[in-house]
């Protein structure tokens, strides 16, 4: 697969999870609670789930929409710097508790946090190798 589909597939993907995590965060909208009580769905999966789903992640459709027009290399250095990055952000967004406790904060801001730092590193990595590809010198990499 190329990078341009695996670029517009992550696209489409977390397009489909900010849509999953707005149906969870607002269950009566969409049926999902039967009656106006509203304690239907749990609160982890709401603080857990639905809500850094659908306010934590929407800056990585329009990263894997960048991505889906940048030239092999570029995507294939960003890839080995993402990959590992995302691997420990991921750990660290399921480790932290879904609601906050004293002094932690809770599942949604520090998925906000990492979603933004991820594009931020993911920004300076496209920059550097197009800066590095415009000059003229020779990558190891």
């Amino acid at each position: 697969m190329d990078s341009r589909s695996i670029s517009l597939i992550s696209c489409g993907l977390s397009l489909v999870l900010i849509v999953v995590g707005y149906i969870l965060s607002n269950p009566n909208s969409f049926g999902l609670c039967v009656g106006n009580g509203g304690g239907c769905i749990s609160q982890n999966t709401l603080f857990g789930i639905g809500f850094p789903l659908f306010q934590a992640i929407y800056l990585l459709p329009v990263l894997f929409f960048v991505l889906a027009f940048v030239r092999r290399e570029v995507f294939n250095t960003w890839w080995k710097v993402a990959l590992p990055v995302g691997i420990v952000f991921l750990v660290v967004i399921f480790v932290t508790p879904p609601l906050g406790e004293n002094i932690s904060a809770d599942r949604t801001t520090v998925t906000a946090a990492l979603v933004k730092i991820f594009v931020f590193v993911s920004a300076i990595v496209i920059a550097w190798k197009y800066w590095r590809l415009r000059s003229g010198r020779k990558i190891v990499g």
